[in-house]
Formats: structure tokens, sequence, C-alpha cells
């Protein structure tokens, strides 16, 4: 199709580094837009993949007719050693950065996949958002936005699995739920998880190069999702739920039940004390590992419990604190997740 042309492409990526964004309406040609992928450790790789595939592989008619691949890609990191993407127990993608932040040409477009992120990229991310670059994210690379603030204020999405974690962790970010991507300001957007990275490149092309190169890139991928036209999320009924409860007595008398209810991979907690007509009241988790802290929203009262985990994951036992007074409190599983 045009694999050579972007060899050709590559080889200009130095003369093209200083040269700031391309004017929408200016003639084709081979790297105008350059396309920097942002990552950390554990990044996911179809997060990279899909949105890499659609700028490789469109084209468009140059001034002379001839075909043109007007993206240049390159990948950027705090540092050029090598980093593993994610991949759970499984045997990792090693990435070699092509840049670090402090040398990387100037992006006219960002990529953010799913990652452990750090002070650096949210440091380049303000950085890059001051200077009115567009910015996109994959699955969980919403919360890369949001914690360099892109996000505040904003309507965005993320991967179904975590809209309770975005929700907890950024307030002021209003989770858009059931679409593929979401345009948070005139240069930011975000999609949902893992293909929707394709349906939002997809997005970006139409808007630059028009709904038939965009058609022409998803058929030459054999891509045949509609969402980047359609902006058709999943649906709700996807999400799995699993619920667990845990019971005990505070000091061995009032008996407390802690309800936890996880949506995809987003636990939520509420608390009952029923001798005092306590339902439901809101709990929030701080913590991780073995070690535990909620912090309860009591009617009238501010309470915390912390704890500890035993080894085989069926009981945490630690402090309830409430009103300046302490008692003992054993949190036993009384329901397995379902």
């Amino acid at each position: 199709m045009k694999h050579p042309l972007r060899l050709a492409a590559l080889a200009l990526l130095p003369a093209l580094a200083l040269a700031g964004p391309a004017p929408t309406d200016a003639p084709p040609h081979p790297g105008m837009i350059k396309v920097a992928f942002a990552i950390s450790r554990h990044v996911n790789v179809m997060d990279i993949a899909g949105p890499w595939e659609v700028f490789a592989d469109t084209s468009v008619k140059g001034v002379d007719g001839a075909e043109v691949a007007p993206y240049t890609l390159y990948t950027v990191s705090s540092d050029t050693r090598p980093l593993a993407s994610a991949g759970g127990k499984q045997a990792r993608l090693t990435l070699t950065p092509d840049y670090d932040f402090d040398h990387a040409p100037v992006p006219d477009i960002v990529v953010v996949p799913a990652q452990m992120g750090g002070p650096e990229l949210e440091a380049w991310l303000k950085r890059i958002h001051a200077r009115h670059i567009t910015v996109m994210s994959v699955c969980t690379g919403a919360f890369e936005l949001a914690r360099a603030g892109l996000l505040d204020g904003k309507r965005a999405t993320t991967h179904h699995w975590y809209f309770g974690n975005l929700t907890r962790d950024f307030p002021a970010v209003t989770l858009v739920k059931q679409v593929r991507y979401v345009q948070a300001d005139p240069t930011t957007f975000t999609a949902g998880g893992l293909t929707s990275g394709v349906d939002l490149a997809l997005h970006l092309v139409d808007q630059r190069f028009g709904r038939d190169v965009a058609q022409q890139t998803a058929d030459f991928m054999e891509y045949l999702g509609t969402g980047w036209k359609t902006n058709a999320g999943i649906s709700p009924l996807a999400l799995p739920v699993t619920r667990q409860d845990w019971s005990g007595r505070l000091d061995g008398r009032t008996e407390v039940v802690l309800h936890q209810v996880t949506y995809g991979a987003s636990p939520t907690f509420t608390f009952d004390i029923p001798s005092e007509h306590i339902a439901d009241a809101p709990a929030s988790l701080v913590g991780k590992g073995k070690e535990a802290q909620l912090s309860i929203a009591l009617p009238g009262h501010a309470a915390t419990f912390a704890g500890h985990m035993a080894t085989d994951g069926k009981s945490v036992t630690g402090t309830f604190r409430r009103d300046g007074h302490s008692q003992a409190l054993t949190l036993t599983q009384q329901r397995a997740a379902d």
C-alpha cells in the first residue's frame, strides 16, 4: 500500500522535530503529523498497538496525487531503558522507548495507554497540555490524564471495569458510560478499554482527513468495528458484579456487617450496625495488600477500622474507632464472591 513511504517518513523525523503542528489545510506530506506514544512500566500492549496501527496504516493523496503516509510514530518515556509491558503472570513484551521526555520531538498528538505512570509522565503531560497539543488516552490511561489535572471539571471515560475507581479517585471528573470515546475539550480525548483506542484513533483520522480516508484505513486493517462512527460503547450488563459479606462483633458483643460489592474491578463498601439501626453506611477503603483501613460515614459520626488480613484471606483483625473510643473487631467472611 504505502509501506516504503513510512520509511521515508521516519527519515524526515529530525527535520520535522521542531516544525510544530501542521495547519489543518496544509497539503499532506510524509510524516507531517508526529504521534508520540507515552509509555512506562506495565503498559498495555493493545492500547499501543491499536492506535499505532491506525496511524501507521493511514494514507492520503499528496499534492502530486501519490499516496502519502502523513503520520510519524515514536515512543517516549522517562528514560530510554527497556521496559516490560503488562502481562500478568505471562511473558511480557519488552519495549525500548525512542526518546525520553526531555529530548523527544514536539508531538502533534500524544497517545497515553494504560500503564504504571509516574511523576515524570504527569509533569510532561501538563507541559504538553499547556501547549494545546492533542492528547488521547486509552483504557485506564485516563487516570494518567486525571492525575495531571487534564480532566478536572470535564467529561471522560475509561475501561468499564474501572468506572468506580475513576469516580472514587477523581471526583472532579464527570464519568461518561456506554461510549467508545469522549472529547473533554478541544485537544483532550479519552477512550474506553483496549480496542476503543482503535475507534478513537480512527475518529481523529476522520476529523483530520475525512470519513473516506478513515474508512480506507479501517478496511486496510480489516477492522469491522463501527464505534468510531457511532460511538456506541459496551452495555453495562457486560459488567461482572461480585458480592462478599463480612461480619463480626465489637468487643465480642455488638454485631456489625461489612458489605463489599465489586463492579468489574471497582469495589464499593457499606457498613451495618443492626442494633443501632444503621444500614448501608458508605465506607471507603485505603491501603494495599494485607493491611487495610476503612473510613466509615456513620450517621453523625466519623469511624474507622484498621486491620490486618489473615493468611487465608477469610478474616481481618484490627481496631474499630468511633468518637475517640477504640474497640477490637475481627471481620470474618460470611459469603464468598459470587
